[in-house]
């Protein structure tokens, strides 16, 4: 039940942050506990906390420049891993004596140990299932975050935040929670596409699907060299009449059309600005405030409560929670919609050069610009994303 479990997070807060800040803090023959160095970009110092000697993050300049670098660069839309390790190759910069590889880049940009963390931060993990131990009102755009493995979380931390515990640090953040945000989100995106990498014969893998029964459309590749789009669920098991012979040259060059008229219109969709200049984000914002306000108020309400009333709030909370729920959800979703401006002017630039254009390029302007695509016996549905 949602009510008991926040009294129990409300009655072993100050427990659980103990817990986290002596994970972080303590001093041991072996240093700081966290992997036994600083992250990257800092170094430690001395300070007295509450009476107790421990150690805290503070920048190391020249490290913490590199670092405020390499999230300039990744934010940029057509900067890749690759892009990033090449140029630190180049240079001869080395990190704890190593050169830069992808595993590494790839922690350092997810760590919430570099974000200024403000509200927007708070409000991109409790999306996301994180447990945040601290309050709102320590998410001030000028701390760091601590992500702590949840002790019942299934996944890798850095792979999935669900379950697993946010803290705010007492060091201050090296990048804007804007920044650290739009190179997150860019990461998930990119783990999306990765996934469909192996498609070769179609910039429309991942998108087209049969009419009929929704299952994906195969491009298959005939003796004569055409190729004809084939619906899965007919090839495994008869079970669809399928959407016909329909070739794929012939859809891809009607989905072309479409995107060039689409552009055409100036149809140009207000999530492609800043995701949180968003006014339906803002909105959403709103309401969950609101919400989490009114929840926070219900279980104030709790102590010396009578039977009627406990009830009366138990139902409250969990009705609002089903709510909280859908706005997470609706939010989510125009998050993986956002694009950049930047993006979408590398959308336009490859409908105009699209006989010059290479493949993943096809699929990067398709991906940002359609959901899915429906074909039927002698017509095409396309969903846009705007």
């Amino acid at each position: 039940m949602l009510n008991i479990c926040i009294v129990f997070a409300q009655l072993e807060c100050e427990t659980i942050q103990k817990r986290v800040s002596d994970a972080y803090y303590s001093r041991s023959q072996k240093g700081f506990r966290m992997g036994g160095k600083p992250p990257y970009g800092y170094r430690l110092e001395e300070i007295l906390m509450e009476g107790i000697h421990t150690k805290k993050l503070v920048e190391e300049p020249g490290e913490a420049a590199i670092v405020r670098e390499i999230f300039d660069m990744y934010e940029q839309p057509d900067t890749s891993y690759g892009d990033i390790t090449r140029y630190y190759a180049e240079k001869g910069v080395q990190f704890y004596g190593k050169e830069l590889i992808r595993s590494m880049l790839a922690q350092l940009l997810r760590n919430p140990v570099y974000v200024r963390a403000d509200m927007d931060v708070y409000r991109f993990f409790r999306s996301h299932g994180t447990n945040i131990v601290s309050s709102p009102e320590q998410f001030d755009g000028i701390h760091g975050c601590y992500l702590y493995q949840g002790r019942d979380a299934q996944t890798d931390k850095l792979q999935n935040l669900k379950g697993h515990m946010l803290v705010v640090a007492p060091h201050e953040g090296l990048v804007s929670s804007e920044q650290w945000l739009n190179c997150r989100i860019k990461l998930m995106r990119n783990k999306t596409i990765q996934a469909n990498r192996k498609a070769v014969n179609t910039w429309l893998a991942g998108k087209v699907k049969c009419g009929n029964c929704g299952y994906a459309l195969m491009s298959i590749k005939i003796q004569s060299g055409k190729q004809y789009l084939r619906c899965t669920k007919r090839l495994n098991n008869k079970a669809c009449p399928g959407c016909g012979k329909v070739y794929t040259e012939d859809v891809e060059n009607y989905v072309y059309k479409e995107m060039v008229r689409k552009l055409r219109e100036g149809q140009s969709p207000a999530a492609y600005t800043k995701l949180k200049e968003n006014p339906q984000v803002k909105q959403i914002y709103r309401e969950i405030e609101e919400m989490e306000k009114e929840i926070s108020l219900l279980v104030d309400s709790l102590a010396g409560a009578g039977e009627t009333l406990t009830d009366y709030i138990n139902q409250r909370v969990e009705e609002i929670d089903q709510m909280h729920q859908l706005k997470l959800e609706k939010l989510s979703v125009l998050a993986e919609n956002h694009a950049t401006p930047e993006q979408m002017e590398k959308v336009a630039s490859n409908i105009s050069l699209w006989g010059e254009i290479d493949f993943e390029e096809k699929r990067f302007t398709v991906d940002k610009m359609i959901r899915s695509l429906r074909v039927f016996p002698g017509s095409v549905q396309i969903q846009w994303k705007f």
